[in-house]
């Protein structure tokens, strides 16, 4: 069986999860569940980075022990998973004992390559971020770029990596691995980045209780970025099940948010060349999601509560506007607004429009069964919604292939409106009328075979609203025994099969605000 291992970056586990972290799952989620369809055995990991000085602060001002406090956090990112519908294979805390044993040996072949030196460390830091900057770096008062808050001029004896030995290398390793980093723009910062000189990095820090502490030295704790990046091979087994880790590393694809790209497209990959590891085979930047403008973070106090917007819209309408209006790799505006005109045009007016009332037709003149359909009676309407059905996994598999989900889901609905605009041209009550039931037959099947395509192409965005429409359909899909370009044809559902009755898919929402 084919194998794909994706990842998200794991979250700091000082706070509650905001819509961005959603976002991100969501975004994994989507692939993860596509490849399943394409008969891809997936191991799918998020998890919890618990290191952080920040995660070391709350618990003190909570009265409590870190630990304890992030298995409590822990509960609440898992949490999100489970409303969002995220199929996670695996959920890592960088303080279970499995993650401590892989960054050791981490750094200790890191080590014995001769690539760590001691040496003495000045430069800016962000606590929020956990990211050294040097003072160009910086906004106007000393501010952090990315949280817009003051930072601590630091000096202390640290231990470095020997970054600037590995430019070059990974200069040609990105150029000759044209998709490694994605989108292309990301890919440009990077190459920038290494071209301007990249300096040797502190991977410790000295005087802090809360961390793994350092192989050679435990007066220091290993930098918690260093730490954290390590997840990725660690939950899957790398020095605890060797197997394990030979079936599933390198990672297929790591999906981050385009803050981190340094420390996931510089300061990882040189970390597991000096280790002697393979390279995950891509790293892909999704954009922010903003509010009026402003990216959302705990720092800024603009964040959406990701578990309120499901208790009123449902996880799958959160997830189509994810996929739907946001373009993978671009930041895209979040507003309740912006959901409900997603909500009731695409989803209450297309999709479940559509479903209803062709549903409702099969059980007015047909008695719930499906009826037999006849090609030669096929008139030109008819031909080419057929050969939109045919055509669609073309198209789709390969904005999928490539993340692009507002792509795919442009191309579903693309047939999902002329599917609506069949029925008004065809006019089966009028077809019903004066006794022409082949012809009613045919664009009632014809129907039926755009809704089970349209559902299936759909299940990755939203999988409950899939397998409502399949129970509706009276089909039993197995999402994990699939062959996605098989099913995405015409003429695969059975006549004389019976339906059940059609139920609401999506209620319209009124905005109260307008």
């Amino acid at each position: 069986m084919k194998k794909y291992y994706i990842t998200t970056a794991i979250d700091y586990a000082n706070s509650k999860p905001h819509i961005g972290h959603a976002y991100e799952k969501v975004f994994a989620d989507i692939i993860a569940r596509y490849k399943r369809l394409c008969g891809y055995e997936v191991y799918f990991c998020t998890g919890t980075d618990e290191h952080s000085l920040n995660v070391a602060e709350k618990a003190k001002q909570l009265n409590k022990d870190p630990k304890t406090f992030c298995d409590e956090m822990a509960l609440n990112f898992k949490e999100l998973c489970r409303i969002y519908n995220i199929t996670n294979t695996d959920f890592i805390q960088t303080t279970e004992e499995r993650h401590k044993k892989s960054v050791e040996e981490v750094f200790n072949r890191i080590h014995k390559t001769g690539d760590i030196y001691k040496g003495h460390y000045e430069g800016w830091y962000c606590k929020s971020c956990e990211n050294f900057y040097n003072q160009k770096e910086l906004l106007e008062g000393n501010l952090c770029p990315v949280h817009k808050i003051k930072v601590d001029l630091i000096k202390e004896e640290n231990y470095f990596l020997k970054a600037s030995k590995y430019t070059d290398t990974l200069l040609k390793y990105i150029n000759d691995n044209v998709d490694f980093i994605q989108p292309e723009t990301r890919k440009n910062e990077i190459v920038s980045l290494l071209k301007q000189g990249f300096k040797d990095i502190s991977v410790s820090r000295a005087g802090l209780d809360w961390g793994i502490k350092l192989p050679i030295d435990n007066t220091q704790t290993v930098y918690v970025w260093f730490d954290a990046l390590i997840n990725y091979i660690s939950a899957v087994g790398f020095t605890t099940e060797n197997e394990k880790f030979n079936k599933w590393w390198p990672a297929d694809a790591h999906i981050i948010g385009k803050d981190i790209i340094k420390f996931h497209c510089i300061i990882w990959p040189i970390m597991l060349m000096s280790a002697g590891i393979k390279l995950p085979k891509k790293v892909f930047a999704h954009g922010f999601l903003l509010n009026k403008g402003e990216k959302m973070s705990k720092t800024r106090g603009n964040i959406v509560d990701p578990v309120n917007l499901v208790n009123v819209f449902g996880a799958d309408a959160i997830r189509y506007y994810f996929a739907a209006a946001v373009v993978s790799g671009q930041d895209g505006e979040f507003s309740e607004e912006s959901i409900i005109l997603r909500y009731n045009n695409d989803l209450a007016n297309d999709f479940g429009n559509l479903v209803s009332r062709t549903l409702n037709m099969v059980e007015k003149y047909f008695q719930n069964i499906i009826p037999e359909h006849y090609r030669e009676l096929f008139d030109e309407k008819m031909s080419s919604l057929v050969n939109q059905i045919n055509n669609l996994y073309s198209v789709y598999s390969k904005k999928m292939e490539n993340f692009e989900f507002s792509g795919a889901i442009e191309n579903i609905w693309s047939i999902i409106k002329i599917a609506n605009k069949f029925i008004e041209d065809e006019a089966p009550w009028n077809l019903n009328k004066n006794n022409k039931l082949k012809e009613l037959a045919n664009v009632i099947y014809i129907l039926l075979e755009v809704i089970r395509v349209s559902s299936l192409a759909v299940q990755p965005v939203m999988p409950e609203t899939s397998k409502k429409i399949w129970q509706m359909l009276n089909l039993d899909y197995e999402t994990d025994k699939f062959d996605i370009e098989k099913e995405l044809k015409f003429g695969l559902i059975k006549s004389g099969h019976k339906i059940d009755k059609s139920r609401i898919l999506f209620p319209r929402i009124v905005d109260e605000k307008k």
